[in-house]
């Protein structure tokens, strides 16, 4: 007997927006990209487009789609029906999404935050399956995180699990993040900080953006790029040992361009994090009965983890539910 149940899973992003058919374990089927500079950037194009391309879906497959899942980024309103703030797509504050498209699908539709979604779905399908306290981290742009505890986000403001990306690394810094925060974790772990790196070893005339310092180190085993990631790694560390101090995490999953530098990131992650912890949470564990030491490792979804993510509160959570 077939218990497969179907949905469509639509991740909005900064630049682009990813939309297939996801079944309950997470794998996809007619994924599809569209470049918002593609598209014609007003509320009602853009969300008209979007509505055409769910709609090609629905009628094209054989399955009955159970649901809607999306995936936006931002602040979400506390009623769970759209982005109350978002600086990349402005054009969605305010909007009812939710409503938009279940009237239009005439199913059920669920909202999610985009570094929730992303964490739901590595926590469903890749790293974090079976772990009790798993907390999911991305690095861009710019620096974000959410927390899982049984199975299910915790949500403190606005649909999101805290921004910490705002959290000060080093109140000496000169480094400034998208907010004007001095020595955030943005400002001194995100795209901008490897270039400021690179400006300040005088290797402009080698690497031009920050991708190609990250695919330097992984291509080319570049040891000056390896450095710069190095120390990005370190700092990274940094800003987890405070998250931790938080929410004593099982595991740590790290997702995002800085992570895609080679495995040694990890490796210098874990190191600094242990170096600066004193291995106080892993003695916090075996205090309480568990023979086990925090992990940081590298997410299994990677880019898609949002999409097959935005889906998993139609599997397990009540639509009506209020995280």
């Amino acid at each position: 007997m077939d218990n497969k149940q179907y949905f469509i899973g639509v991740d909005m992003g900064g630049t682009n927006i990813k939309i297939a058919l996801v079944d309950n374990e997470g794998c996809f089927s007619g994924l599809k990209r569209f470049y918002n500079r593609e598209i014609e950037l007003t509320k009602e194009k853009y969300f008209s487009f979007l509505l055409n391309k769910i709609i090609e879906i629905q009628k094209k497959v054989k399955p009955t789609v159970t649901g809607v899942g999306i995936s936006l980024p931002g602040l979400q309103m506390m009623d769970g029906s759209g982005t109350l703030y978002s600086i990349n797509l402005p054009w969605l504050n305010g909007f009812d999404v939710k409503k938009y498209f279940s009237d239009n699908t005439h199913l059920p539709v669920s909202i999610t935050n985009d570094l929730v979604s992303h964490s739901l779905g590595e926590y469903q399908f890749g790293t974090g399956k079976g772990i009790e306290r798993f907390l999911s981290v991305s690095l861009g742009t710019g620096i974000g995180h959410a927390f899982i505890a049984g199975g299910k986000p915790l949500i403190i403001i606005n649909g999101i699990s805290g921004d910490s990306g705002r959290m000060i690394l080093d109140p000496f810094s000169t480094l400034r993040d998208s907010g004007g925060i001095i020595g955030s974790a943005e400002a001194l772990c995100g795209v901008k900080a490897i270039e400021y790196l690179v400006a300040e070893k005088n290797l402009k005339n080698k690497y031009c953006y920050s991708s190609d310092v990250i695919t330097a180190a992984r291509k080319q085993k570049d040891p000056q790029a390896i450095e710069i990631l190095s120390i990005i790694g370190r700092r990274v560390a940094h800003l987890l040992v405070n998250l931790a101090s938080i929410f004593f995490p099982e595991l740590i999953s790290l997702t995002g361009g800085q992570v895609e530098a080679g495995d040694f990131f990890i490796v210098e992650c874990q190191k600094e994090f242990n170096r600066l912890s004193s291995n106080f949470f892993n003695h916090y564990f075996r205090a309480i009965g568990k023979e086990k030491s925090v992990q940081i490792v590298k997410a299994k979804a990677g880019g898609l983890a949002g999409l097959s993510g935005s889906i998993v509160p139609l599997l397990h959570y009540r639509l009506e539910e209020k995280w």
